[in-house]
């Protein structure tokens, strides 16, 4: 299947106007490829960093936030993808090389595991707050951007967006005809 066919699902949800065109060149990526082992742990990650209730339980939840972070990791430079595989690895095994349980994070209790994550988060390391800061501001800005939890926030963001592209589409009007002018 051709990559340019393939549309994340939110643009079928989106009005027209909040499509991708393209005319813009978009190509949504390939998922960035990960063991199983990885796909594992980022799951555990997921599970345990995403809020508990009352805020929304979406029940493809880690499906979501695992195919939006892994096609995102296409965009990044390699370098910075595959450090955010190894941090996720390393997270996952903090509860052993802390001394905290004999289990990795994708096998703790999400309760459990969300407390030793703040717990970690609380490091005097400031290369462990890094790194967890990283995983979790992705985890939850995914999660933080799905329908569901918008409209449980009451929070409408459409009509800004398309807003924005109105304005990028004038604004790519007005180029294109001042460049018309320049060129006759």
């Amino acid at each position: 299947m051709d990559a340019r066919a393939v549309q994340p699902s939110r643009d079928k949800l989106a009005p027209p106007s909040m499509g991708r065109h393209p005319s813009e060149g978009w190509v949504l990526a390939a998922p960035y490829p990960m063991r199983p082992f990885t796909r594992r742990a980022f799951r555990g990650l997921i599970r345990a960093i995403c809020p508990p209730d009352p805020a929304p339980q979406l029940v493809d939840l880690e499906d979501r936030i695992e195919d939006h972070l892994r096609r995102l990791l296409r965009y990044m430079l390699p370098h910075v993808a595959f450090g955010f595989c190894l941090a996720v690895i390393v997270l996952d095994w903090a509860p052993i090389w802390r001394f905290k349980s004999l289990r990795r994070i994708q096998h703790m209790r999400r309760e459990e595991a969300a407390d030793l994550l703040s717990a970690l988060g609380a490091s005097r390391s400031m290369f462990l707050r890094t790194l967890l800061l990283g995983v979790r501001g992705s985890i939850l800005s995914t999660y933080y951007d799905q329908d569901e939890v918008h409209a449980a926030l009451a929070y409408a963001p459409v009509a800004f967006i398309a807003d924005r592209i109105d304005l990028r589409r004038r604004v790519l009007r007005e180029e294109a005809t001042a460049q018309d002018r320049s060129s006759s």
